[in-house]
């Protein structure tokens, strides 16, 4: 059964349409003047190769032809200076198209990185290629010798410990979380499933320790026992909650936890974070078009005043721009979802500069409550982690701590005494210890009854939604930036490399390397 959400934000509706469109039409409008670039690139090409086969018709070697016969010479230079000059005003127009092309790469370059970028944050999911994982250098997504993991995925653990230490620091306290389970509620839910494992418990120390007495008893005497102990199961359910309660941070490690479910499930670590920072992703990818397009500009200017005066410091310029142009847009745009942390305000508050991602506080506290509550922080998996994780032999402890105080203060001296008396010496211990280790045993079938009812007692989306909605804005920016923060440069000399590559190939595909 799916964990139930609360008072979650969810995705999509029309504002979320309207934020689509403001990204999509500038997109679109980009690539179809991109496009008309290209095209008069190819046209400019051609051109410039069908000048590069010069001369008129019927003079293919700009020999004779049909004016090379016997005429005078001062014609004939006139006419070859009046082509020369004509192939020229058509060489410039041509490289005029070329120099205007150069900002639509640039932000064709920039769209790429980005992307690139976010794809590298997160896959692969394990190291690739398989075969060079052994040099893989601990913690980080690369290789000694090669080879690429999405930063998420291989730093999955280590930034699991950064969001519980966020979460136990600022959002929830683990015992006031558990303080919220009532006994009774507990003993209301678990009425029917202890029913039946507590006649099975009986029946099996029963039949060992005192096999005549109770095969002997009639079956309505049996039946009684165990509803007696049904109706006390509350006073027992109280005895081991307020136990639990009170030696929580004894009995689970929730960090160790967190982690290990992190590590084991990487595809969901990375959904997480793909939805809960979408819109700042999305605006990465986008924002390279833009970024790329004005830096183009400025490449477009210096080069062409360059390749005027110093065409032969051309070969290196269009690739130091290049590496420019993925450098500044992947570093700008991780910049601006986190930066300036705290708003900054403009013109009596008619315009404010803060992080795009720090704008979507109250949203991202939903969705990111929802998804660490749905994957990681509920009521299975704190269970299964105190009866399965680092402190199973200390909860394992507290429970049969909690059910001997339960016998005991329902037995009594006198209980203690007859029993002794009747089944042997030293019976009610060795009875007391069997039913110990029984509930040990059987708790992890009983347990489950109880999520749906803990999780909407525990209330820990509910908590951890509203209390990162309202933390400062300076707490909330470690939610995400840790993400990018270690490895973020890594990101960004990427872009640049692919910039400089592409500046290479648009000098000597565009300008023919002269």
């Amino acid at each position: 059964m799916e964990p139930p959400a609360f008072n979650v934000v969810r995705r999509g509706g029309k504002g979320r349409r309207r934020e689509d469109g403001f990204l999509i039409l500038p997109s679109l409008l980009f690539f179809v003047l991109l496009f008309a670039a290209l095209a008069m690139m190819a046209l400019c090409c051609c051109s410039v190769v069908a000048d590069g086969h010069g001369g008129l018709v019927g003079e293919p070697n700009g020999g004779s032809g049909l004016f090379s016969s016997s005429t005078s010479s001062r014609p004939r230079r006139t006419l070859q200076q009046t082509n020369a000059e004509e192939n020229d005003d058509e060489k410039t127009t041509s490289s005029i198209e070329l120099y205007v092309m150069i900002p639509f790469v640039c932000g064709l370059v920039g769209y790429v990185t980005n992307v690139l970028a976010l794809k590298m944050t997160f896959y692969p999911l394990e190291f690739y290629p398989r075969c060079l994982k052994f040099a893989q250098v601990p913690g980080q997504p690369f290789g000694l010798l090669g080879g690429w993991q999405g930063i998420i995925p291989s730093k999955a653990g280590k930034m699991a410990e950064i969001l519980v230490d966020l979460m136990t620091e600022k959002l929830i306290d683990v015992k006031e979380t558990f303080a919220k389970l009532d006994s009774h509620e507990f003993a209301h839910v678990f009425k029917q499933p202890m029913r039946v494992k507590v006649r099975e418990q009986f029946e099996e120390v029963m039949t060992e320790n005192a096999p005549d007495l109770w095969l002997t008893l009639p079956e309505y005497v049996k039946n009684e026992i165990v509803e007696t102990v049904m109706e006390r199961s509350p006073l027992f359910l109280k005895t081991l909650i307020d136990a639990l309660k009170e030696r929580v941070y004894e009995v689970l490690d929730l960090k160790s936890m967190v982690i290990r479910l992190a590590e084991d499930n990487k595809d969901k670590v990375v959904q997480m974070f793909k939805d809960v920072g979408e819109s700042e992703f999305r605006f990465i990818e986008v924002s390279g078009l833009y970024f790329g397009f004005l830096f183009g500009l400025v490449q477009m200017g210096v080069f062409y005043i360059v390749d005027q005066s110093h065409p032969e410091y051309g070969i290196w310029l269009l690739p130091l721009f290049g590496f420019a142009t993925g450098y500044l847009t992947n570093w700008v745009a991780l910049t601006v979802i986190f930066k300036p942390v705290e708003p900054i305000h403009f013109f009596g508050g008619c315009f404010t500069l803060h992080g795009v991602f720090l704008k979507r506080q109250v949203e991202v506290s939903a969705e990111f409550s929802r998804l660490n509550y749905l994957h990681f922080c509920n009521a299975q998996n704190l269970w299964d982690e105190m009866m399965h994780g680092t402190f199973r032999a200390k909860f394992e402890s507290l429970i049969r701590k909690s059910s001997r105080e339960f016998f005991d203060s329902q037995a009594g001296v006198t209980g203690k005494y007859l029993t002794n008396e009747f089944l042997g010496k030293h019976a009610y211990e060795k009875i007391t210890d069997q039913m110990s280790d029984l509930l040990v045993r059987d708790i992890e079938h009983i347990i489950p009854h109880s999520f749906e009812y803990q999780d909407e007692a525990l209330e820990i989306e509910v908590t951890v939604s509203e209390r990162m909605g309202a933390l400062r804005s300076a707490e909330f920016e470690r939610v995400l930036h840790p993400v990018f923060e270690q490895d973020e440069i890594k990101l960004i000399i990427v872009g640049g490399v692919l910039g400089a590559a592409v500046g290479v190939i648009q000098y000597y595909a565009a300008f023919g390397g002269s």
